[in-house]
């Protein structure tokens, strides 16, 4: 379980995505056990504007489980929240594989428009 930080870093970084440690805006105040939550950025220029994915990970101790989340927004449009959706991983399964299974889930393509 000491490692888990690294699995999260390696997984993020294979999929493009930055977590930026000087910038409050991306390390927020976690509903999950009052903790914080790590949050991994990328940034997408489409047709429609700009994109921005951000990824959570924050810890529900209560349960035992890791959340993951995505969050897909137009910064730049009121109301422009495109996904908002997570996945619960039961810490004793946390391994690489399980972190990739549900990234996998969880991340789908950034698409040119949205309705």
């Amino acid at each position: 379980m000491l490692s888990g930080g690294g699995v999260i870093k390696s997984a993020m970084s294979k999929r493009g995505f930055k977590h930026r440690r000087t910038e409050d805006q991306f390390t927020i105040r976690g509903e999950y056990a009052r903790n914080l939550q790590f949050v991994y950025s990328k940034e997408y220029n489409t047709k429609g504007g700009l994109v921005v994915d951000l990824i959570y990970f924050a810890v529900d101790v209560l349960v035992g489980k890791l959340v993951i989340g995505l969050y897909r927004e137009n910064p730049d449009i009121e109301n422009g929240i495109y996904v908002n959706s997570s996945h619960a991983l039961d810490l004793q399964k946390f391994n690489v594989e399980e972190v990739n299974r549900a990234l996998e889930k969880l991340i789908t393509p950034v698409r040119d428009r949205f309705k």
